[in-house]
């Protein structure tokens, strides 16, 4: 018996479309890339880079601590990568805070010129005498007052202390009460000695409360390490300060803003830096692409926006897909051919400066 006709016709057609499934099932399957032949495909070697990069720059003019941080080295957001030393102001002797004028971020000349100060301690010497060497025992020694030495003294009602002079000028004095506590205004009677003898009289004075001691700073305060009724020791410091031409909000704390690679590192440490020098150049770890470098004869394979196979040499038998994003219009020439820079996205894992390919139509 002749079979149909129509038999003979359709059954042809339905393999074809069998095997045009099972190809198209094949293409879409993971695996079938990573079996991809590439044999006879042209080829552009090239390297993995970073699509963009940050450059880090100092915030404000002054002197960079030591540091360790070199090319290569892998950074995460919020680390630090550099640090700007600061000036600090120190208690002057032991005291109490009194007041605290600034604030971080504030221009410490302007408190100053505003309060006088940027702020104020109460020591733990309260009183003082202002005296003169008029009504000293006549002779010349007495007449003579040396920083630094102590004295002794009596008021009218012979009650007695102990001081040291702070400060001479002519036939002026002052002396710091260390010993004692007085009424205000109380005249006091001063010797050499504490035996009180009229021959070691060097002079008189009057009690008064001793003044704040007002401190003053330089530059944008970035610290301020105590408050007010705090007790502070001499050497103790107090606040820091950052360059005079350091912006609001400024920190000597230099932080990556994003994770990636050291691409390079300017500066040395312990060098001094000026505001916006650079300092050094991440790379962003975010985007990455494959830099080819493709034959001036291949150049009409690529174009914007063309999906090109990519391997990476660590392993040629994986192949992914990537995307061209940038052809250079610079070629060049080496060995008697141009070579043109074709920049292909990739959305793969991949260590930067990597050796990689790109595959382009066959031959």
């Amino acid at each position: 018996m002749n079979k149909p006709k129509y038999r003979k016709e359709v059954e042809p057609l339905m393999k074809r479309i069998a095997a045009l499934v099972l190809a198209f099932a094949l293409l879409l399957a993971t695996p079938a890339l990573a079996d991809m032949d590439l044999t006879g495909y042209s080829i552009a070697n090239g390297n993995v880079s970073a699509v963009n990069y940050v450059d880090i720059v100092a915030p404000y003019s002054g002197t960079l601590a030591s540091f360790d941080l070199e090319a290569g080295d892998t950074v995460t957001e919020g680390d630090t990568l550099f640090t700007m030393l600061t000036n600090t102001l120190y208690a002057s002797e032991d005291a109490t805070v009194a007041t605290v004028f600034a604030e971080p971020g504030d221009d410490a000349q302007t408190v100053a010129s505003r309060y006088g100060a940027v702020i104020a301690l109460e020591g733990t010497v309260t009183q003082r005498i202002n005296a003169s060497t008029s009504g000293a025992y006549n002779e010349e020694k007495n007449r003579t007052i040396h920083i630094g030495e102590t004295l002794y003294f009596k008021s009218n009602n012979n009650k007695e202390g102990e001081g040291t002079v702070v400060a001479v000028s002519g036939t002026s004095y002052v002396v710091d009460i260390t010993q004692g506590s007085f009424d205000s205004n109380a005249t006091m009677t001063l010797y050499r000695d504490d035996s009180y003898n009229n021959k070691d009289c060097v002079g008189k004075g009057v009690v008064v409360r001793r003044d704040p001691i007002l401190l003053a700073g330089s530059g944008r305060v970035d610290q301020v390490l105590v408050n007010a009724g705090d007790k502070v020791t001499r050497g103790q410091a107090l606040m820091t300060f950052m360059s005079q031409d350091a912006d609001v909000g400024a920190s000597p704390i230099v932080t990556a803003p994003k994770s990636g690679v050291v691409a390079s590192v300017a500066v040395s440490p312990c060098q001094q830096v000026w505001k916006g020098e650079l300092l050094a150049r991440i790379y962003l770890t975010d985007e990455l692409e494959i830099v080819a470098q493709v034959d001036e004869m291949d150049m009409g394979a690529v174009r914007v926006g063309s999906s090109v196979p990519c391997t990476l040499d660590t392993d040629e038998s994986v192949v992914f897909y990537g995307t061209v994003t940038e052809i250079s219009s610079l070629g060049v020439t080496r060995q008697n051919a141009a070579y043109y820079a074709v920049h292909v996205a990739i959305d793969q894992s991949a260590s930067l400066g990597a050796s990689a390919s790109i595959y382009l139509t066959k031959k």
